[in-house]
């Protein structure tokens, strides 16, 4: 009779995460084995689960460690590109002026006191000296350009240097006539001013070398200077 029960047992198969096990309403053996079945299923459910789509705790670290040591890299070369774009922008204002400048040189023989006597169009409507020699200037937030001039009158020339920042007291020169110590004529240069109005007080170089990439040349009582490539 027992026998015939169990042939008599309606039976579906059913997919769980392609697993095959038949339900049954019949024997206890059955329903036991189902349930093992799907305990087992689910453990290894939740094994795939950590091991395949999660991170653990030493990822996570070496990850954060390889983005910190990008950063480090990257954000010193991104600032040194940033000042180099700004010193760029600051040659081609002063090459303007001296251009200007040095038309009026030749023609009246004495160099410019104004920069009135250029005819150039300057935004620049702020004064502010970096020499300390009380000269000619238009400044604005971050840069002054002067009308420069040694105390005796000589060397003449156009200067242009930075007002704030981690580079102030940097800047650069074009001489208009031919200046001592072999300071070049015609040529900008890039200068480091250690005695004056407003000094550089960054690591020596640090801006005319490490950023402009210039070569020193000789060191004054007021600047020192670095020819550039």
């Amino acid at each position: 009779m027992q026998k015939e029960n169990k042939k008599s047992l309606s039976c579906r198969k059913v997919f769980i995460r392609h697993l095959r096990i038949f339900v049954s309403d019949g024997t206890v053996n059955e329903r036991k084995e189902i349930r093992r079945s799907r305990i087992t299923n689910f453990r290894d459910d939740r094994s795939l689960f950590n091991n395949g789509n999660a991170f653990t705790l030493i990822e996570l670290l070496v990850v954060v460690l390889i983005i910190g040591i990008l950063a480090a890299v990257a954000v010193p070369q991104y600032q040194k590109a940033v000042e180099k774009s700004k010193s760029v922008q600051a040659l081609t204002m002063l090459r303007t002026v001296y251009n200007a400048s040095e038309a009026y040189y030749l023609a009246n023989g004495t160099p410019p006191t104004s920069f009135d006597d250029l005819g150039v169009d300057i935004p620049w409507t702020r004064t502010a000296d970096w020499s300390s020699l009380d000269l000619p200037s238009r400044a604005n937030e971050d840069w002054t350009l002067q009308l420069y001039n040694s105390l005796s009158g000589q060397e003449p020339g156009v200067a242009i240097a930075r007002l704030k920042g981690k580079y102030k007291g940097s800047g650069f020169m074009i001489y208009l006539s031919s200046a001592q110590n072999s300071l070049p004529k015609g040529k900008p240069i890039c200068v480091e001013r250690v005695n004056g109005s407003i000094n550089f007080t960054a690591e020596e170089g640090s801006y005319c070398q490490q950023i402009m990439k210039g070569t020193w040349k000789s060191t004054f009582t007021t600047l020192r200077w670095y020819e550039l490539p």
